[in-house]
């Protein structure tokens, strides 16, 4: 029970103080989680035997394969390891927190889960560009070999079959979507990159919590290769939502903030306190966490094991940025000051413009109607201030008023007044600044609205990427040229830039940009092509395995993020016996990313719940 629930029940307490039962004593979170139950990971044996038995009950028999001819895969009739075990705990359990590691078949977990875990309808949630592969691939791929749920809008239905629903977590974002998990009902919930929903101050994720507190008793089922970037934080409440009072962390917010501080990667960790009741002799308390985690029942890791039996090398990729390049890096990181004189303000843009400028560029305000200095400053201020004031009100927000837009309606609609249709089709005009407790019509006293609507349309200004050189577009082009692989980018204006110049000379490169195009243009490569893919829209989820070459022109700093990336051509199916991936770092913005990632991968690994890290533990680095 949480600390607001108990809270709660103390105050609906009525009963005389004479009859009152003595109060029941209060277990410290951390004698509950010291007392759960442990169990160890299955041997090589027992994972065996379970994978033959799920095969017998799921597994269509058929002698169709088309596994390698069509979908250039390794053949998925058989369970993985991991695979079998996660079966097994979510049938026992009846929830799963797994870290489970990028290409170790998590896609095949959440057509089966529903399959093995008794439900009537269950909603899958993964993120937008992995819905189209699944429903256009990956369904196909795997209903080879296995008995699938009934899926929604199909044309076949299976009697004694769930239905499931898939569901992007941007579709759960959406403004008309606040009551997507009331519509649709679901008794079985699967988070496929879960790591999606870490955020507990976004929509999705406080519509996700808002239905699960609703409705216990919706079995939860989460994975991801990365569950955490940097804290605790990231996914307590995820095991939580799974594992309910058998999870391995507080359910508690207090308690909860004081293990993150003694656990989260910083230069003055707080102190222990109650941890030192899970640490063994010599343990540092995030190891003791993560012992603890690892063997709690119903936590699943692919740990060590490898999904992919290639090398992966990573080497520097060597360039000679220009010297006006190198002089404006400098300018940015010693004198916080863009290449256009503009003075920048924090440490956070500081880093972003000098990863910009390493690139070649940098994004600036276009005002392309010639606008007066004063009505920028005022647009630039009236705009600051409104977004200010969202941000702070998302942190409280309840039903409809967990997004942006819908709190943008919320505040015309108290200041404006609106109309009101009720459930007998009768008209209510109801003035402005006026509250009702029409549940579907919030209003919102915004103070920063009035004055963000008086000057919203004076101006139009467009980011706009400035060029100091194209030394790096040209490069990767060069990389490109040599023969079919794969470069990765993190700018727009980069693989805009290289595009152009790629028609231009006439090297054929496939674009896989942002949006359903550029998901199109993944789902179809077939491995002899030159492709350029940003990484935000294509870094993780998508089976690339048919590739074995890499040039990430643009180092992200996260070990997330890259952990995810490397994992889409050094995964399951990888044929060849080496994936080689090759990186700039001429500046040091970059080579500081590239060892900030290392760091934070570092941390993911020894978690529990990150599973061994290409980044620090699978890969040979050249420099």
């Amino acid at each position: 029970m949480s600390l607001l629930d108990a809270l709660q029940k103390r105050l609906e307490r009525v009963a005389p103080a004479t009859a009152a039962a003595p109060p029941a004593p209060v277990v410290r979170e951390v004698d509950r989680i010291k007392a759960l139950p442990r169990r160890q990971r299955p041997t090589p044996e027992e994972l065996r035997a379970l994978a033959v038995d799920f095969k017998a009950r799921l597994g269509v028999g058929s002698t169709l394969c088309e596994c390698k001819s069509k979908y250039r895969r390794a053949c998925c009739q058989d369970l993985l390891p991991v695979q079998a075990w996660t079966l097994a705990e979510a049938e026992q359990v009846g929830g799963i927190l797994g870290p489970i590691g990028v290409g170790h078949g998590k896609t095949l977990l959440d057509l089966l889960t529903p399959m093995v875990v008794k439900c009537r309808t269950a909603v899958l949630l993964l993120p937008p560009n992995l819905k189209k592969q699944l429903l256009e691939v990956d369904w196909h791929f795997y209903g080879q070999h296995w008995k699938l749920p009934n899926l929604v809008g199909a044309k076949f239905h299976y009697p004694g079959r769930p239905l499931l629903h898939v569901v992007a977590y941007t579709e759960l974002s959406g403004a008309k979507n606040s009551d997507i998990l009331d519509r649709l009902a679901p008794d079985l919930i699967v988070m496929d990159e879960a790591h999606n929903v870490s955020s507990l101050t976004s929509a999705r994720t406080k519509r996700l919590h808002r239905f699960l507190r609703q409705h216990p008793s919706v079995k939860v089922f989460c994975w991801s290769g990365t569950l955490t970037k940097r804290s605790l934080r990231d996914w307590a409440h995820l095991a939580a939502s799974a594992l309910k009072q058998g999870a391995p962390v507080p359910l508690d917010w207090p308690t909860l903030e004081a293990w993150a501080g003694a656990t989260d990667p910083s230069d003055f960790p707080s102190p222990a306190g109650d941890l030192v009741k899970l640490c063994g002799p010599g343990e540092l308390p995030s190891e003791a966490l993560a012992r603890r985690v690892k063997e709690t029942h119903g936590v699943v890791s692919s740990g060590d094991a490898s999904s992919c039996e290639a090398s992966l090398t990573i080497t520097e990729r060597p360039v000679k940025a220009p010297a006006l390049v190198e002089e404006k890096v400098k300018d940015v990181i010693t004198k916080w000051q863009r290449p256009d004189g503009e003075e920048l303000v924090d440490a956070m843009t500081v880093a972003r413009v000098a990863r910009e400028v390493s690139s070649g560029f940098w994004y600036k305000w276009k005002w392309i109607r010639g606008e007066s200095k004063e009505v920028r400053e005022a647009w630039l201020e009236a705009r600051k201030n409104w977004h200010k004031e969202l941000r702070e009100r998302l942190k409280t927000a309840g039903p409809w008023l967990d997004s942006p837009l819908n709190l943008t309606k919320a505040a015309i609609r108290w200041h404006d007044g609106y109309v009101h249709i009720d459930d007998a089709g009768n008209r209510h005009v109801v003035p402005p600044h006026t509250r009702t407790p029409v549940a579907k019509h919030p209003v919102w006293a915004a103070e920063t609205w009035q004055r963000w609507r008086e000057v919203r349309d004076t101006a139009e200004p467009v980011t706009e990427a400035n060029w100091l050189d194209k030394f790096l577009v040209q490069d990767t082009l060069e990389w490109l040229r040599k023969g079919p692989g794969l470069a990765w980018y993190e700018h727009d204006a980069f693989g805009v830039a290289l595009m152009a110049e790629a028609r231009a000379q006439g090297v054929p490169v496939v674009f896989c940009g942002p949006g359903d195009e550029g998901a199109d243009r993944v789902i179809r490569l077939k491995g002899d092509e030159r492709a350029l893919l940003t990484i935000r829209s294509h870094g993780e989820g998508k089976n690339l395995q048919m590739f074995n070459r890499n040039l990430v022109a643009n180092p992200p700093s996260g070990g997330a993020v890259w952990e995810q990336l490397l994992g889409r051509t050094h995964r399951q199916g990888q044929l060849l016996d080496e994936v080689t991936v090759e990186v700039y770092r001429h500046t040091g913005p970059f080579r500081d990313a590239i060892e900030t990632a290392r760091e934070l991968s570092s941390y993911i690994q020894g978690s529990g719940v990150g599973n061994v890290q290409k980044l620090v533990a699978k890969a040979t680095w050249g420099f």
